[in-house]
């Protein structure tokens, strides 16, 4: 009996993802929690941000200007730990993007990336921009999260003949625009030219005809080229010394300037 009752809740047991992702959502300029933050936080599938940090959100690196990162860290919900294809339909499915505020952001990160241009794993990368109609930006969405938790963009980006410095998708985010939405697509080596292309191409070879993008509706950017980049200072954000980031799950499974380095500094570009 005791065998019979391990096999069956091992048969029920959702499967695990390689990978645990964090989900975030900056509200911009309101600091207090959405019903949308409270919908995911207090779903009993879905970790806290308390119990995964012990804070009430992501924590911004020290030495950083006060005035920004305070607003940044006000506005960023860590919501949500990700380990398994159950959670991450239980986030989705409690997140709909229709509620959204103009300006809102949400990420989905790998687990030790924080959504910020300057994150050690962040540093030295950038991010795919798309520019989706509303009325297609939900689907797209949800394709591009499943690409992500599933590896389909992480083997775009794997090279085997790299052994110093190997890219990564690092995560995705999608901001809210006044008649689109801007999803990302971040990966953390910029100058990989061969797997920043091949990531364009895994998703357009994965979308539906309905959900392909428009010529120049789309490109790449490095964070480094953006107004207000601000490259960390000291060995913590050299490719030989950055951490490995994300990590597997288990067998169950110096200054930021005023925008905080977040994806609503991109926005306010593509306005």
């Amino acid at each position: 009996m005791k065998n019979f009752l391990q096999a069956r809740l091992q048969k029920n047991r959702a499967p695990p993802l390689k990978y645990t992702w964090d989900f975030y959502h900056d509200r911009q300029d309101r600091s207090h929690s959405t019903n949308l933050s409270n919908a995911v936080s207090s779903n009993p599938e879905s970790a806290s941000s308390s119990e995964h940090t012990g804070t009430n959100g992501s924590t911004p690196p020290a030495g950083k200007r006060a005035g920004g990162v305070a607003d940044y860290e006000a506005r960023l919900e860590h919501l949500a730990v990700i380990d398994d294809i159950r959670k991450f339909w239980n986030v989705f499915n409690n997140f709909p993007l229709t509620l959204l505020a103009l300006r809102d952001s949400i990420h989905l990160f790998h687990s030790g990336t924080k959504p910020v241009w300057e994150d050690p794993r962040n540093v030295h990368g950038g991010s795919w921009t798309f520019r989706v109609p509303k009325a297609h930006a939900e689907e797209f969405w949800k394709q591009i999260c499943l690409m992500a938790i599933g590896n389909t963009l992480q083997d775009a980006v794997e090279d085997p003949q790299r052994t110093r410095f190997q890219d990564d998708i690092c995560g995705v985010s999608l901001g809210v625009r006044f008649n689109s939405m801007l999803i990302q697509i971040w990966n953390r080596d910029g100058s990989h030219e061969a797997g920043v292309q091949r990531v364009l191409e895994t998703v357009l070879d994965g979308l539906a005809d309905e959900l392909q993008p428009r010529e120049g509706s789309y490109y790449y950017k490095r964070h480094s080229e953006h107004a207000g980049f601000s490259a960390p200072v000291g060995p913590a954000g050299s490719p030989s010394s950055t951490s490995s980031g994300s990590r597997p799950t288990s067998s169950m499974g110096q200054q930021l300037q005023e925008h905080g380095g977040s994806i609503d500094a991109v926005l306010g570009e593509g306005s």
